[in-house]
């Protein structure tokens, strides 16, 4: 291993490019050693090693340039380079590579900064995961980003066609929330904003008026008439008698408008129970689930173009595996000292009031270090973001959460019986086993808890989580 880099520092600079017009690439106008190949085949039967290349696709003269530029990308030797377009890119064109080459002043300069980089990525060791090659990219390549492309058949309307390219587990999306939730990864511009069912997360969506009482589809627009003996509103048909306008409710006879009736606002009828009303009820109906929901109740995504952070730039550059626990930050998150305090406070409330009854859970996670050596950092980055995703479904608002240490994550639990948090302590425990369940592991750690009846009234917050901790040891 030690004599890769001094091997690749040796090769030469040198631009590929992908073109059928012949002579195209001494057209560029480089000083570097270039070869021009009229396919993706032909490069895949070189020996050569990809390091210090520089890609050129000519998109006006290749049959299906947007598919070279994947394998590109896909093909370990060369995913890492440079590639750069001539001609009308396309926005998942634009997504995948690094610009139009005739905006480089220099390509020399810019591929040698490349490798450098490369060189020296994840503090110099290979990538060990899918994500150490996402961050590697888009460090290496300070012009890359992850791009939304607009589309119509992905569940969430948009879809990121690097994520896409370098995917090896998972789906896109779940990869892109946990790289959110360990923050390597920020928003640099807000794209769109789309709504999805909260049942199944798609964005497909059908958006129907209903009537307001029985929630029919069968309503249409209907003239009406008001009764002014009865008050009664109904459809003009019904008022409709031999010619006459009578009302089919207390059998007035309607003779001048603005005397006898008027016409309500009310103008849709239901086909189903004739009901009248002014305006439909909107319903959004999920095309994939088939679920029904509000409008109100639909979730809200904002489509981003994301950068790397500057933790992710650290990952990066160190091969750190970052904060892998800072996923439980989004779970109703408080500081270590503002947990200290409330729990110090309901301590005394308890003096004040014998109806107060609260608990303290201690999730110790000592298990994800043999999980990291066992499944890898992208396998065991990704169980840890579903672990978290489910401790958050048993959480509920009132609760708080902290994190002492790395490994140690905090829940107080107020207002609950000693039943209840024996139950919840029980779930999370099975929730231990669970999410390791078809590895080689037995749990992903230990559960670790206790009532507020069993704590004396001398104790203070820091001594009841330090008797928890001692119990972890």
């Amino acid at each position: 291993m030690a004599e890769q880099p001094e091997q690749q520092t040796r090769e030469p600079l040198r631009i590929v490019v992908f073109s059928r017009r012949a002579g195209f690439a001494d057209g560029l106008g480089t000083n570097l050693p270039s070869q021009q190949h009229a396919a993706y085949e032909e490069l895949a039967s070189t020996p050569e090693s990809g390091a210090r290349t520089g890609f050129v696709v000519d998109l006006e003269s290749l049959p299906e340039p947007l598919e070279l530029i994947r394998a590109l990308r896909q093909h370990p030797e060369w995913r890492m380079q440079l590639i750069w377009t001539r001609g009308d890119a396309g926005p998942e064109s634009r997504a995948l590579t690094d610009g139009a080459f005739e905006t480089v002043d220099n390509p020399g300069e810019r591929i040698e900064t490349c490798s450098g980089r490369l060189l020296t990525a994840n503090g110099g060791q290979p990538a060990r995961s899918q994500d150490d090659v996402l961050l590697t990219l888009l460090w290496s390549h300070p012009h890359m980003s992850l791009q939304p492309v607009r589309d119509w058949s992905a569940p969430e309307l948009y879809r990121y066609p690097l994520l896409d390219v370098l995917l090896e587990e998972d789906t896109p999306e779940f990869w892109l929330r946990g790289l959110k939730q360990r923050r390597l990864v920020e928003g640099q511009e807000l794209v769109d904003r789309v709504r999805l069912c909260p049942g199944c997360r798609h964005g497909h969506l059908s958006f129907v008026d209903v009537c307001p009482e029985c929630d029919s589809l069968d309503i249409r627009t209907e003239p009406g008439l008001h009764c002014f003996s009865c008050g009664h509103v109904a459809p003009q048909r019904l008022f409709q008698d031999n010619g006459m306008l009578s009302c089919p409710n207390c059998h007035a006879t309607l003779r001048h408008i603005g005397e006898d009736y008027d016409r309500p606002l009310e103008n849709h009828v239901c086909g189903g129970c004739q009901h009248m009303f002014m305006e439909g009820r909107v319903l959004a109906r999920c095309m994939a689930c088939g679920q029904a929901h509000d409008p109100d109740a639909l979730e809200a995504l904002g489509v981003y173009r994301y950068r790397l952070s500057e933790a992710g730039r650290l990952v990066a550059r160190t091969g750190d595996i970052g904060d892998l626990y800072g996923v439980f930050d989004e779970i109703n998150y408080v500081s270590p000292e503002h947990f200290e305090f409330f729990f110090d406070w309901t301590l005394k409330l308890r003096e004040r009031h014998e109806e107060i009854r609260f608990g303290l859970i201690l999730l110790h996670l000592n298990g994800l270090a043999r999980v990291i050596d066992t499944l890898g950092h992208g396998r065991g980055a990704a169980l840890v973001d579903s672990f978290a995703e489910r401790v958050k479904a048993l959480v509920r608002t009132t609760d708080l959460v902290t994190r002492t240490a790395d490994d140690r994550i905090w829940l107080l639990l107020p207002q609950t019986s000693a039943d209840g948090v024996d139950v919840l302590a029980g779930r999370l425990s099975r929730l231990m086993e669970d999410s390791v369940e078809g590895t080689a592991l037995d749990r992903l750690g230990r559960v670790y808890h206790e009532s507020s009846i069993g704590m004396s009234e001398a104790e203070d917050a820091a001594a009841v989580m330090a008797r928890l901790v001692s119990r972890s040891q």
